[in-house]
């Protein structure tokens, strides 16, 4: 199966799915009945929350590292089945301390499987198609949000050690399927290559994800607490919304690929920026069906479209091994604004049991990198 090109991105969307779809996103639906249903309390939900995000920091530095590694298909088997275990051991009521270190191990699981698993699935895909496929791959990550947000809140109400429980024997089944379909191809070192634009220029759109990194942080840890216990709706209205947020990020890393292909790549990361920094602020205008809709559309969609953006603009400011380095350091600054802001918001919630604060300081933080990129960008010119 690993051998055939027309199969040969589904291992990495087995581990994008496990890795983030699950591992990383459908702690969200569940945080209201971790607090509903007495396991944890308001506080430690969101710090339990926030230590998934210092765990995939900290993969994303050691996946960095080890990346030139021949045991690429064993770290990726490896870091599939943690994920698992991590999913499949918080099925135990053992209250905060228990749950908030495999919610760790789960962070450094899915970073690994980001970081390497499209890089192993490129090694073996021609040039013409990476484009295609890495929309594919980013795709688990939406359809892990949409089965998340669609089936949890349901399994939930019979009790949260079945939701976990569920979610472990899910993530060893994916282990299972990528486990011999990883492609074996070696990663080419590219000839040298000097960067194609000045440092400073450069810095300007690491910056820039990084404040994507920590302004979405509102809606992937809060998004389904708001709506299930701010607004009074319930869990299963929290988990709905959750579920669009899912469909938003199955679709988004394509389109925006097209969008990209026609305006350039630079320019429609600026504009994804831009879109999702007011997406995040809708809440603050209105609560309504309609709002929250789109609120949970749009930052959806744009979450893996984002990532897949920055990588394209990784490859119009550096070539060669420039440019590996120079994405290795947009995705460490991501993780590191992810995880800083994942701690603050969360120290911010329980302190001030405010969720709109939370929704303006995140949208705020992506204008700015909006702004930063659109300044650098109109100094480059044309993608």
């Amino acid at each position: 199966m690993s051998d055939n090109p027309r199969f040969i991105w589904l291992p990495a969307l087995f581990g994008a799915l496990l890795g983030l779809g699950l591992a990383r996103f459908a702690y969200t639906p569940l945080l209201p009945a971790l607090v509903d249903q007495d396991w944890l309390s308001e506080p430690e939900a969101a710090f339990a929350g926030a230590a998934n995000l210092l765990g995939y920091l900290v993969g994303a530095l050691c996946a960095q590292a080890l990346a030139g590694r021949p045991e690429r298909i064993a770290m990726l088997n490896g870091a599939m089945l943690a994920a698992a275990v991590s999913l499949l051991a918080c099925a135990f009521p053992l209250g905060f301390v228990w749950i908030t270190p495999w919610r760790f191990i789960a962070g450094v699981a899915g970073a690994f499987m980001i970081v390497l698993g499209p890089a192993t699935v490129f090694a073996a895909t021609p040039p013409g198609s990476r484009a295609r496929v890495s929309g594919l791959i980013f795709m688990g990550v939406g359809l892990g949000i949409v089965l998340s947000g669609t089936f949890l809140p349901a399994l939930a109400g019979l009790g949260l050690s079945v939701a976990w429980a569920v979610l472990g024997l899910v993530g060893f089944a994916l282990t299972a399927l990528a486990w011999r379909r990883w492609p074996r191809t070696p990663i080419a070192t590219p000839p040298s290559a000097a960067p194609a634009v000045g440092r400073g220029l450069t810095l300007v759109f690491v910056f820039a994800y990084a404040m994507d990194g920590a302004g979405f942080v509102p809606h992937t840890l809060f998004l389904s607490d708001f709506v299930a216990r701010a607004l009074g709706q319930g869990e299963v209205a929290g988990g709905f919304y959750w579920a669009i947020f899912g469909i938003g990020a199955a679709m988004g890393a394509p389109v925006c690929g097209l969008i990209a292909s026609r305006f350039g790549l630079r320019e429609t990361f600026v504009a994804g920026l831009a879109v999702k920094g007011l997406a995040i602020a809708l809440p603050l205008v209105s609560t309504g069906a309609a709002s929250l809709m789109l609120t949970a559309f749009l930052v959806g969609a744009l979450t893996p479209a984002l990532a897949a953006l920055a990588a394209g603009v990784s490859t119009t400011l550096a070539q060669g091994p420039a440019q590996a380095r120079l994405f290795g350091a947009m995705t460490i600054a991501f993780a590191l604004a992810q995880a800083t802001a994942g701690f603050a918001l969360s120290w911010l919630f329980a302190t001030s049991q405010d969720h709109m604060i939370l929704f303006a300081i995140g949208s705020a933080l992506l204008l700015i990198g909006a702004l930063a990129a659109g300044a650098a960008t109109m100094r480059m010119g044309r993608t």
